[in-house]
């Protein structure tokens, strides 16, 4: 995902003065928040970096979606951003303030696709294989499922992909044959 500088820069501001006031736990349940908001409805970015809204209607707009239980200091940011007509950054700050937080609390986020439904007994190994590959314990796993892959699995940690699909081993084969 291409994030602008000042994005970057909101977070790095804002998670400093979570961090100094102790709320960092606090705002990044907010961010998330607002992150699953703005993956719901992708229509709500688009609406925020429309240039011909006006900044008074974003705004509006966005004091009554985040009108709820959302801490102090994320609405200081909304108004700030409002104040500098900067609110279309805001999809990317909360993306990029999650990043962010798991990264400093050593989370690591693992992606895992079955061909077949998931069971407990098959998460709980999955997450074994990631603390085995990562040497972390704070493990953010999702699991998928996708037929097409046949089965096995495909397990994605950062830019590290393992693909021990029956798909995957066909493609192989099929690129040793035409080489």
């Amino acid at each position: 995902m291409k994030v602008s500088k000042a994005a970057k820069r909101y977070v790095k501001a804002v998670f400093e003065l979570a961090r100094q006031q102790n709320q960092l736990d606090r705002l990044a349940k907010d961010m998330q928040a607002a992150q699953q908001i703005f993956e719901t409805h992708p229509e709500l970015i688009n609406f925020l970096r429309r240039p011909t809204v006006a900044a008074s209607a974003k705004s509006q707009t966005l004091r009554k979606i985040f009108s709820g239980d959302f801490s102090p200091l994320f609405r200081q940011l909304l108004d700030l951003l409002a104040r500098r007509k900067r609110l279309e950054l805001l999809p990317d700050i909360a993306y990029l303030f999650n990043e962010h937080y798991k990264k400093a609390q050593g989370i690591v986020e693992a992606r895992v696709t079955l061909a077949v439904p998931v069971t407990d007994e098959l998460r709980n190994q999955f997450l074994e294989k990631v603390k085995q590959i990562t040497g972390k314990d704070r493990i953010e796993l999702q699991m998928e499922t996708d037929p097409d892959i046949i089965g096995g699995y495909i397990l994605q940690i950062g830019d590290l992909r393992i693909d021990d699909s029956v798909r995957g081993k066909i493609r192989k084969i099929k690129q040793k044959i035409i080489q």
